[in-house]
């Protein structure tokens, strides 16, 4: 659970279409999705907020493997152009 307080310290960067961009300009191609509860914790349930980690390559270990969507895909562009109040937050240190 401390790393969930961790990783959602980290977060600063709003979801967007600009954003996407820019990480794919530097080279990612993927972002590990995380759901993180208004105390800090995961859930994947009832999430408070959606962090999202950028990563160029993904995890060859079977025991990293997590949820994971490429960075130009059509739900990621969705998710950047919602009004809805669900937040999507960019890890600044992925």
């Amino acid at each position: 659970m401390r790393k969930g307080i961790a990783e959602s310290r980290m977060a600063s960067t709003q979801l967007s279409l600009k954003s996407l961009e820019l990480l794919e300009q530097k080279g990612y191609k993927y972002v590990q999705i995380k759901g993180l509860t208004a105390d800090k914790h995961y859930d994947y349930v009832e999430p408070y907020y959606w962090l999202l980690v950028p990563m160029k390559e993904l995890p060859v270990d079977p025991t990293k493997r997590d949820i994971y969507e490429p960075i130009n895909s059509d739900i990621l562009k969705q998710w950047a152009m919602d009004i809805s109040d669900t937040q999507y937050v960019i890890s600044d240190k992925p």
